[in-house]
């Protein structure tokens, strides 16, 4: 390097750089942050001096004593590009020359240890002491942090440079990995001294040079040497790494008394390292050089009796040191001494101290104190709070590579907490903090690709970290990884490997884990069934607050899985789940409290709970709060609300809700009836396997509602649900099968299906088996039989069986009668909405039938009935009926008027058509006796009718002759051709015969009906030429009293 004129103004201050420069790398303690640090300092150094570093660099290279003064600083500034790239000075380009770095470190190192190099025998500045201590430090930084990646090759070539090389001692670079590196102390004074003595005298150096250089080669020969080479086995510094030889120059350097050789010898002892692990003699040698004052000997004699390293734990004495090596301004213990305070340990709580302690700490680049400060200034913790100081330390000590601060920065990003949210940012400071060994950090990275999160989606890296920080204990990312063997995510499915996951997080005391523990014992997932252990995990979760395990839990009382079958406990099981907010246990609460499980049925609470479930989210609470909303239950009915909900619900594909929009459509509830889009949205659901919205589109098609009417295509439908086992459908199918819709009637058939829905519970279909057998249709005419499926089907709240169960009652049919009875069950049958019951109870108040008579109250039973409507889904037993209610309302009130036959006859024809009631055989037959006893004609036809075809009652063909014939007589057309028939089809001569005689019997007073008889009787003689009938006929005439004794009386 060429000579240069320098000013003594430049030079004092380079002479002032490089001893700043070197009392920064003494005080540096965080060496993961060495260089950064130090070019920060340089930076700063420079600019508040107003130096411009190109000209610093010049300066320092042209100086007369570059090559031994500032041979470190200048390979600092190549090595970590002081001036920025590509600067143009004097035609040469400034770039990171890493080589150039190295061979300036080596030249200062090099010709220090060169016994024929006349400089350095010949120390004539403490400025060549400074350059030799840096170019230590920055050369073992550079060989740890760069030769592998940068100059493994030259390095190789320069490691017999290296051989005779004193790097740092342990009490310089004590923690290489983590801990601290410091010069040892008396070199640092004695340094210090020097430059004191500088400034006060300018004069007369001689003597005080040579006694600092007697002093520093004494503490190398002494001291530092036999410390420096176990330090260089120890860590494979310039030598072969050899923990045994390294232990060996610890022992011989503490021998001579040095403590930091002496710490070092405790450090081997305790961790095994080239001798056997001893935590005793550790001790120790702690011990020996913290009595000597060594304050990091201090610090781990303390640390030993915090965790009972070596000897009995002793808070207090370990408190005690960590105060003696904290006034030594020793970052590590000021932190420790912290934590003293924080926790209680050997001294009494004291949040304010701690706070204290954690800032000093901090303020000497302590990178857990700058964690802990953040924390305390976030929480107010000893300080009051401010946030902006404790954002400001978790960034300085995430910087400063702490892990902790690392990972709740990226919380901090990512939940935009304190710093403005930016999943990316969070994405990078997890990667430091997972690479730095932070298992949450780990796990937050596995959590990120999995869901693509500030990267791109990786499920097999997401699989990897869950699987780092799984093996660090993290129960969090145990439980994660259970998920992924579970569900093959990012991974092969494996459930025995996902059930050892459980398990290890469970036992690590995760409460997500303990319940899926549960899951795996209930369901045999990765692990054979076992429900009591299943329950013991739900407890055991439960107890540990986990809300899912506690709506388990509930489901399993609520159904008496693995225990007795316990609404109340469920119930309590799943509000303490709802308290903690989980959205099924509000909708299962709500769900509770609507149909009393376990509690009380309160509507209102349900309401609550099944609106706060909406709001988040909950497609089932929306559903069921649509309902409430329909019927008024909880809150005001509000059919427009309830349409709204379904409508939203059915727009985001929920099946049900589309089957409830239809239906909605369908009836006009909450908006105008609109066939044709009930029956898109029919079409819709049922495409998408929705049973009901089949089962509803085939009524539709059977009325032709929406749709043209098309019975063959409503029985198709019907019939696909009913092979699907669907109970409504099997009893449709069976009154299809009855009635001929869609298919030829077939009544064996229609009463085989009947059979099956009512051996099923369907109530409806248990009441038409009844009809089957009370009308003897597919079967054998049964009133016992009929009155039992009556009753079976009443039991389940069937009101049209509870309204022919009371008919049973009143006829006597298949039970005695009794009008009491049957008054019950007319009223039960009417208060659960059935129309014809309605009108009977109105008929047994105003005729006094198993009650009072009471015609104002059956004129008012009369009226509601009439105000009712009928939906026709609610009797598919019966034909489709005419809402012609006015009608038959009119025609009850007429009825119970004194001797109205023609009004009974009216209500008649309604019951038998089914026209404005229910169809009713049974009730026709009564109405139409009432009004044929009463003498009107077309009554007597009808009833005529009923025995000849056996409607509502037994085929009687005596008494169909009979009542035809006295039709017939008084003109009655139809009664006249139905006489005709009769005899076309050659009736009984007997029958005819017992006929006329019971007439005769009946009209001995009234001679012209007597003729017409004999008239009739006479005219069936001739048809048939039958002697025997016409002398009947005239005995019958002549001996009018004697039917008592008829011989030829049969019954058929």
């Amino acid at each position: 390097m060429t000579s240069y004129n320098i000013s003594k103004d430049d030079e004092n201050f380079l002479k002032e750089f490089l001893k700043g420069f070197y009392r920064q790398v003494m005080k540096i303690i965080n060496y993961k942050k060495f260089d950064d640090i130090l070019k920060e300092w340089v930076k700063y150094f420079l600019k508040i001096n107003k130096k411009d570093p190109k000209i610093i660099l010049k300066l320092m290279e042209d100086h007369k004593e570059s090559e031994y003064w500032f041979s470190s600083l200048i390979g600092f500034f190549y090595e970590h590009d002081i001036i920025i790239n590509n600067i143009e000075i004097n035609n040469n380009i400034i770039i990171i020359d890493k080589d150039k770095s190295l061979k300036l470190y080596l030249f200062s190192v090099n010709h220090h240890n060169n016994d024929d190099d006349e400089k350095s025998n010949n120390f004539v500045s403490i400025y060549q002491i400074l350059n030799i201590i840096i170019a230590k430090y920055l050369l073992s930084f550079y060989y740890y942090k760069d030769i592998i990646f940068y100059k493994r090759d030259l390095i190789e070539k320069e490691l017999k440079n290296l051989e005779i090389l004193n790097v740092m001692s342990q009490n310089q670079f004590e923690n290489f990995n983590g801990l601290e590196i410091s010069v040892c102390k008396d070199e640092i004074n004695t340094i210090e001294n020097y430059f004191d003595l500088l400034n006060k005298s300018s004069t007369n150096n001689k003597n005080n040079k040579d006694r600092i250089d007697y002093h520093i080669e004494n503490k190398k020969k002494l001291l530092i040497e036999l410390n420096n080479l176990g330090y260089s086995y120890q860590y494979g510094l310039g030598k072969e790494k050899d923990e045994f030889k390294a232990f060996e120059f610890y022992l011989k350097s503490s021998e001579e008394g040095n403590p930091c050789a002496q710490n070092n010898l405790g450090y081997c002892y305790q961790n095994g390292i080239g001798i056997e692990k001893n935590e005793t003699k550790a001790f120790e040698c702690y011990l020996k050089a913290a009595n000597e004052g060594d304050f990091h000997a201090q610090y781990n004699l303390g640390i030993c009796y915090q965790y009972g390293i070596g000897i009995e734990k002793n808070d207090k004495k370990s408190y005690e040191l960590f105060l003696k090596s904290s006034k030594k301004e020793y970052s590590s213990a000021q932190y420790r001494l912290g934590d003293c305070f924080k926790n209680g340990i050997g001294i009494e709580k004291d949040a304010n101290k701690a706070f204290v302690w954690y800032k000093k700490a901090a303020k000497g680049g302590n990178s857990d104190a700058e964690n802990n400060l953040s924390n305390c200034y976030i929480n107010g913790t000893g300080t009051e709070i401010n946030l902006e100081e404790g954002i400001y330390w978790c960034i300085k000590a995430a910087e400063n590579g702490n892990e902790a601060s690392q990972y709740r920065l990226g919380i901090c990003y990512e939940v935009g907490i304190m710093l403005k949210k930016d999943e990316n940012k969070a994405f990078d400071w997890y990667t430091k903090a997972a690479k730095g060994g932070n298992s949450s950090a780990q796990t937050s990275m596995g959590y990120y690709y999995e869901n693509g999160i500030g990267v791109e989606k990786d499920l097999e890296k997401a699989v990897y970290w869950y699987n780092k920080a799984a093996e660090n204990g993290n129960g969090v990312a145990q439980y994660n990884l259970g998920i992924c063997y579970e569900d093959g995510i990012g991974v092969g499915k494996d459930e025995n490997k996902a059930f050892e996951w459980y398990t290890k997080a469970a036992k690590e005391g995760n409460p997500d884990a303990e319940n899926n523990l549960g899951n795996c014992y209930k369901n045999g997932i990765g692990v054979e069934k076992d429900l009591e252990k299943a329950i013991y995990w739900y407890n055991k979760a439960s107890e540990n607050g986990n809300e899912i395990a506690q709506f388990n839990l509930g489901k399993c009382y609520e159904n008496g899985t693995g225990v007795v079958k316990d609404e109340s406990k469920a119930f309590r099981y799943f509000e303490l789940s709802a308290k903690k907010e989980y959205l099924s246990a509000q909708f299962k609460l709500g769900y509770c409290y609507s149909n009393g499980i376990g509690t009380e049925v309160d509507k209102t609470k349900a309401f609550e709970l099944y609106n706060m479930a909406t709001e988040r989210g909950h497609y089932d609470a929306q559903y069921n709060l649509s309902l409430l909303y329909q019927f008024g239950e909880g809150v005001n009915k509000d059919e427009k609300k309830s349409f709204e909900l379904i409508e939203k619900l059915a727009e985001k594909g929920y099946l049900d809700a589309q089957f409830k929009l239809a239906y909605y459509y369908d009836k006009g509830i909450g908006t105008e009836v609109n066939k044709e889009k009930a029956f898109n949205l029919y079409t819709i659901a049922s495409e998408k396997g929705d049973s009901d919205s089949q089962y509803n589109l085939s009524l539709l098609y059977q009325f032709g509602n929406g749709v043209d009417k098309d019975t063959k295509k409503a029985f198709e439908l019907i019939k696909q649900l009913a092979e699907r086992k669907y109970l409504d459908a099997q009893c449709l199918l069976g009154y299809y099968y009855s009635y001929g819709i869609g298919i030829e009637a077939n009544k064996l058939k229609a009463y085989e299906l009947y059979k099956i829905a009512a051996g099923n519970g369907h109530s409806a279909a248990q009441n038409n088996l009844g009809v089957l057998h009370e009308r003897g249709e597919g079967v054998e005419k049964d009133f016992e039989k009929a009155f039992y499926w009556y009753n079976e089907a009443a039991k389940n709240d069937d009101e049209i069986a509870q309204y022919n169960l009371g008919k049973c009652y009143e006829l006597g049919n298949g039970v005695n009668k009794d009008l009491v009875k049957a008054f019950e069950f007319y009223k039960k049958s009417a208060e659960n909405g059935c129309i014809g019951a309605k009108f009977q109870l109105g008929y047994c108040f105003v005729n006094g039938i198993g009650i009072e008579v009471s015609k104002e109250k059956g004129f008012e039973l009369y009226n509601e009935a009439a105000g009712e409507e009928y939906h026709y889904e609610k009797f598919i037993n019966y034909k489709e009926i005419d809402n012609d209610l006015g009608k038959v309302n009119y025609w009850y009130h007429k009825a119970a008027e004194d001797d109205n036959k023609f009004a009974l006859y009216k209500l008649g024809k309604f019951y038998e058509s089914g026209k404005g009631v229910s169809e009713d055989f049974t009730r026709a037959f009564e109405l139409y006796e009432k009004s044929a006893n009463k003498g009107y004609i077309k009554a007597q036809y009808k009833l005529g009718n009923c025995y000849d075809k056996g409607i509502g009652t037994d085929i009687n063909n005596e008494k169909a002759f009979e009542l035809y014939t006295l039709a017939a007589k008084e003109g009655n057309s139809n009664a006249q051709k139905s006489l005709a028939f009769l005899y076309e089809q050659g009736i009984s001569y007997v029958t005819i015969y017992n006929s006329l005689f019971l007439m005769m019997q009946n009209f001995t007073n009234d001679r012209s009906k007597s003729i017409f008889v004999i008239f009739i009787a006479s005219q069936f003689a001739l048809d048939q030429c039958c002697a025997f009938s016409m002398s009947a006929a005239f005995f019958a005439l002549a001996v009018p009293d004697t039917s008592a004794h008829c011989p030829y009386s049969f019954v058929t």
